[in-house]
């Protein structure tokens, strides 16, 4: 009745259009299982996949994309959908598991919308979610399906899914999952008016609306429209004979006066409660017992029900059934609407149902405790509902409390850290007093789990005081680790990094790693690793024993959180720490954060100006993250993508930051991500791709202007310039910004004063790593100042940095050809120029353009021939001038650069006036 059969008739006008429907139900007592309503649409979905011999192409189809867009991480997706192993037809595992809580969030989120992407792509269909009863929907729920509807963006034109969901208006606000959001219709169900029952009454007794209106406004007045309560007393009537089938006359009668005199509760519930109460006995004990599972159960756990209290139940469910207050779909019993399972549910006394509880999920723990375990969640959630005041035996705290720590671990496998926390939480409930000194393993892993959960869910006084308890009962420091890393974090997360870097030093001085007074210089400590290399081949490492010292694993935690914090605040501390990381790596085997320390060194050493030596680092770095797995995968391949650029061509190292960007969202790393993309952004654009591809990916302000649409600069908000004041690594990105878009529009007083600012950028920056961009930077850099030199009193001094700039790139050059040279080849012609050495500037500026042209970099090769231009043009060479300026105008309009193409095409109008 109501909202959910309104859905459901929206689901068959889906499924007939060719869409793709995911359908799954909360549930007020089964909110302990992880995901409940989203695992089972997703989990029923894939069924349907597998049993449908038809749709075998289709599964294969999914199953190739998955592997292609996931990999081995759709291992994170079997376990909230089982049957995706199946349809992936492959024994998937996990080639590296660390459940960091607030990472694993995010992943799954991130996975799941690539999930719904591939199902729309493989069934070239849209796909709608309706989930139904919302009231009950846990948290990680509610923000898994807010980040589906701001992934997919369904106000889109190119939206492929759609959400509807129902819920029951008054008990909590299910309605919020989405208003905050996007733009939504909410359809609101009220009961009905007299008008309405009357058509509803019409329509069932295939009678006239005038015939049946004194029927009908009997059972308005009853009811007062409500459909449930009308649906149940139109039965109720039947049952008792007022409401009949005439043989005689052919048509229902009904005695309307006995209707109005029959005594009815004012609520629907006590409706229920009655009904229930008139069936047979038989009858009565398995719906209640029933209710305590939730609004449905399968048959299979109605048989292990059955082997519980040892008596059969089918027979009474097939009952009920037939009275209407459940129904049988496929193997699943139903009641026919929430209202009765609640209503059986309420019936029962709060010491009686505690008691049931308590029972059934003791005889089902130990009646599945050697099988496999799908039905954990129900079984802890009976124990759960019971509360210690249930247990009879002392004994069975522990017991319970165990039953609980399991449960939380398969949640947090789910990565439902609500759910986690809760049992946890209710594990420690079920402790004793003395639980530190008899159950101090158990009691130790529960707090700090329980902890760890606190601090994802973002509950830090939870976390704090879960904590202090570990830090006092801890028999040893060592046990103190892994509360001391949530701590760590909690102080990261809160803008406390030189406290949370003070923390995690101490922490990692009493393990024995001391990390203070170590005042060497980033090039001495780069030699000193080096040194310490010295004596491994390439095989050596790669194949080095695997780390199982847990000590020193939660040591390498600790580094790797600690080069990530030191990189913002003290990047010439954070070659001592990726020393560390590679001192541990050779002395108790390599862990998931040894590509880290490797990758790291590597940059460094490219940095310091050995690109080759820097260059095979970091591709160790990603053999042994190929080989290890980790969750900082994202940094290490961003990292080894910088200095790869310096050696490969650009274009060719484009893939690398999709994979970075791809690795840090199954990380759930959101940060690492965001500066794979910004990475991956700057090197499309100066790799030459088309500048609407590039626009597609981020629009600059620099790159709006070339495409020509936006002609007028956007002044920054408070905000912004609030980041620009105390970010500087944004401030330089910015400061060039504003450089690159004044050279490329020949804005010379505005270049030289952004030159300028971008020089005292520079000058404050401290970064020991080696980024591409640098390079984007010094060519760039050069180029203005060459041009000021030749323009300003102070030529001197921009000749000066514009050489600079000249050397660096010949010495990228000899590193990485393909990208380099011919930037070097114009950083060369700018120089002859400012030194009137005409003939060596025109050879050069045509070696540029041939390089660029050579090596697929059309943006420079239009570049090169504008420069060009105006060098001929300056010598007095008009006609060789006007050439150039037309090839790059044809360049400049293959790139994409129609802003571009207008300014040049009013210079060429001049020159060609003038002559």
């Amino acid at each position: 009745t109501g909202k959910s059969l309104l859905a459901v008739e929206f689901g068959k006008h889906v499924i007939s259009n060719g869409g793709v429907l995911l359908t799954g139900k909360f549930d007020q007592l089964q909110q302990g299982k992880p995901f409940s309503a989203l695992a089972s649409a997703f989990n029923q979905f894939c069924d349907s996949v597998l049993c449908n011999r038809g749709l075998d192409l289709v599964r294969q189809k999914v199953a190739h994309q998955l592997d292609c867009v996931l990999g081995s991480d759709a291992y994170y997706l079997t376990k909230l959908i089982p049957n995706l192993t199946a349809i992936l037809g492959l024994n998937i595992r996990c080639s590296y598991h660390d459940e960091n809580c607030v990472d694993a969030q995010k992943r799954l989120q991130w996975l799941l919308c690539e999930f719904v992407q591939v199902i729309s792509t493989s069934f070239a269909a849209p796909v709608t979610l309706f989930l139904d009863d919302l009231q009950w929907a846990d948290p990680a729920s509610i923000a898994a399906v807010k980040h589906l509807l701001l992934a997919v963006n369904p106000t889109s034109q190119d939206a492929h899914f759609f959400f509807l969901g129902c819920y029951r208006k008054g008990e909590t606000d299910g309605g919020a999952i989405c208003d905050s959001i996007i733009p939504s219709i909410n359809v609101i169900l009220d009961c009905m008016c007299e008008e309405t029952v009357n058509t509803m009454v019409s329509e069932t007794l295939c009678l006239l609306p005038r015939l049946t209106r004194a029927l009908s406004s009997a059972i308005y007045h009853k009811t007062k429209g409500n459909p449930l309560f009308v649906t149940r007393l139109m039965m109720s009537l039947c049952r008792d004979g007022l409401l009949r089938p005439s043989l005689r006359r052919r048509r229902w009668e009904w005695d309307k006066e006995k209707i109005l005199c029959q005594k009815l509760p004012d609520d629907v519930a006590e409706f229920l409660s009655n009904t229930i109460v008139a069936l047979p006995d038989d009858v009565k004990p398995t719906l209640r017992m029933l209710s305590c599972f939730g609004a449905s159960v399968s048959s299979s756990f109605v048989k292990t029900l059955e082997r519980a209290p040892g008596k059969t139940l089918i027979d009474s469910m097939d009952a009920a059934v037939a009275e209407g207050l459940l129904d049988k779909i496929d193997d699943h019993y139903r009641f026919s609407h929430d209202r009765i399972q609640e209503a059986a549910y309420n019936m029962m006394d709060v010491l009686d149902r505690c008691k049931f509880h308590f029972s059934y999920g003791m005889a089902l723990a130990s009646l599945l405790e050697d099988e496999e375990d799908g039905f954990i969640f129900t079984k802890v959630t009976q124990l759960n509902l019971a509360g210690p005041e249930a247990v009879e035996d002392e004994r069975q705290y522990a017991i319970v409390a165990n039953h609980n720590l399991r449960a939380g671990k398969k949640a947090m496998e789910m990565s439902d850290f609500e759910a986690a926390y809760t049992y946890f939480d209710n594990g420690i409930t079920f402790l004793r007093k003395k639980h530190w000194e008899e159950h101090y393993s158990l009691s130790l892993e529960l707090f700090d789990l329980a902890a760890k959960c606190a601090l994802a869910n973002g509950d830090i006084i939870s976390m704090k005081l879960l904590s202090q308890q570990v830090m006092r009962k801890a028999q040893s420091f060592e046990d103190t680790l892994n509360v001391m890393y949530c701590i760590t974090n909690y102080m990261a997360y809160s803008s406390e990094l030189p406290e949370s870097i003070e923390k995690s030093l101490d922490i990692l001085s009493r393990l024995g790693i001391e990390l203070r007074g170590r005042d060497l210089s980033v090039e001495v400590c780069v030699n000193e690793t080096k040194d310490l290399l010295s004596t491994y081949t390439y095989d050596e490492l790669l194949n080095m024993r695997r780390m199982t010292d847990s000590t020193m694993i939660m040591a390498m935690k600790f580094l790797s959180a600690l080069m990530a914090r030191m990189a913002q605040i003290m990047p010439n501390s954070a070659p001592h720490v990726a020393q560390q990381i590679i001192r541990l790596s050779l002395s108790h085997g390599m862990s998931p954060a040894s590509p880290l320390g490797f990758v790291h060194l590597g940059s460094y050493i490219a940095k310091l100006g050995d690109i080759s030596g820097g260059y095979n680092y970091v591709k160790l770095a990603r053999s042994l993250l190929d080989k290890l797995g980790s969750r900082v995968a994202g940094e290490v391949i961003c990292l080894h993508a910088q200095v790869v650029s310096y050696v490969e061509p650009l274009q060719a190292t484009l893939e690398y930051y999709d994979e970075g960007y791809a690795a840090a969202m199954v990380s759930g790393d959101i940060f690492q991500a965001t500066v794979d993309l910004f990475f991956g952004y700057i090197s499309i654009f100066f790799a030459g791709v088309k500048l609407q591809t590039t626009r597609e990916k981020g629009a600059e302000d620099s790159v709006l202007k070339l495409i020509g649409i936006d002609d007028e600069p956007k002044h920054a908000s408070a905000e912004e310039e609030s980041i620009f004041a105390t970010n500087n690594s944004v401030k330089t990105t910015r400061c060039f910004q504003k450089l690159y878009t004044s050279f490329m529009f020949r804005l010379y007083d505005d270049a030289k004063a952004n030159a300028e600012n971008f020089l005292a950028c520079i000058a404050s920056s401290a970064w020991t790593n080696l980024f591409v961009n640098q390079s984007f930077y010094t060519f760039y850099f050069g180029l203005v100042s060459f041009w000021a030199a030749r323009s300003s009193r102070d030529g001197e001094q921009w000749y000066e940095r514009g050489n600079k700039s000249k050397l660096a790139l010949r010495k990228w050059a000899e590193t990485s050809q393909w990208t380099f040279e011919n930037k070097w080849y114009l950083l060369e012609a700018e120089e002859a120029f400012c030194n009137s050495n005409f003939d060596d500037a025109k050879l050069y500026y045509e070696k540029a353009v041939t390089s660029a042209k050579t090596h697929k970099f059309v943006h420079e090769e239009a570049l090169a021939c504008e420069l060009a231009a105006y060098f001929y043009l300056e010598i007095g060479e008009v006609n060789k001038a006007v050439e150039y300026c037309l090839l790059a105008h044809e360049k400049y309009q293959e790139w994409g650069a129609m802003g571009k193409c207008t300014s040049l095409f009013k210079f060429v109008g001049g020159v060609m006036r003038q002559g």
